[in-house]
């Protein structure tokens, strides 16, 4: 039982981090591979448990509520709990251009826990972006750089005192996705390595996990339910063959 908890708590954690601060250069919709014209997301996460020779969802263990403009970015992420009571907040602001400026995280009584400020270059690619803490004090700081197909090759991420603490790199398939992420430790030696497939959709259909020197740490598949407008509608995990998670979710469109 314990060999299935680890993974799950992975993913879920992988995807929050993924998509609340990567690559800010592009669209929410584009960045979470949404179709059409996206009102709200609600995402729900459950726990699974066999019955028989099949999984089924069991207990929920979080849920967001996930709202978006008219011009495909985020206004506000709201994470609940597994009893519906809020968790933390994220509020989205913009530039004028519609990159986005600034991303502050609140408690379940607003009060404000962490912000993040986006900076740019002339190209309007994201440069770096400092997280600040409840008091204004600077923390994190993350670097991009970029290579010649306009995508993020590095991340260089420092502590708040400017000492580099780590490093990853990437590599995209034919299909400009990220098919392979290489993290790295300050002192330069490669920590882990992560490899990705997609299906034709552009869904994440595989992740695996390989230590330094190349042994297969875990390997989780991804299967979907698709809606009308393309948009996956639940998706199950699987690792060794048996679903670790199931993610739901309603999407309201424009």
């Amino acid at each position: 039982m314990n060999k299935m908890k680890k993974p799950f708590i992975q993913i879920a954690a992988f995807l929050l981090l993924f998509n609340a601060d990567g690559f800010c250069q592009l669209n929410d919709y584009a960045k979470s591979n949404l179709k059409g014209k996206v009102k709200t997301v609600t995402e729900k996460t459950y726990q699974t448990v066999k019955a028989g020779e099949t999984f089924i969802k069991g207990r929920m263990v979080q849920w967001y509520l996930n709202a978006f403009n008219e011009q495909g970015n985020k206004t506000e992420d709201i994470k609940y709990m597994s009893d519906s009571a809020v968790d933390k907040k994220y509020i989205y602001s913009y530039n004028t251009d519609g990159s986005r400026k600034e991303m502050a995280v609140y408690n379940a009584d607003d009060l404000l826990r962490f912000k993040i400020v986006y900076h740019y270059d002339d190209k309007g690619q994201l440069t770096e972006d400092i997280s600040y803490d409840e008091k204004n004090r600077p923390g994190k700081k993350i670097a991009y750089l970029y290579g010649s197909n306009g995508k993020v090759m590095e991340e260089n991420i420092y502590n708040a005192e400017g000492e580099l603490r780590q490093k990853i790199r990437y590599s995209y398939n034919s299909s400009n996705l990220i098919s392979e992420s290489n993290r790295y430790k300050e002192n330069g030696e490669l920590e882990r390595r992560n490899a990705f497939k997609y299906d034709g959709k552009g869904n994440e259909t595989e992740d695996q996990v390989f230590y330094a020197d190349g042994k297969l740490v875990s390997s989780t598949t991804y299967l979907y339910q698709l809606d009308k407008q393309d948009n996956w509608i639940k998706k199950t995990a699987f690792v060794d063959n048996q679903a670790v998670s199931i993610v739901e979710r309603t999407i309201a469109y424009y």
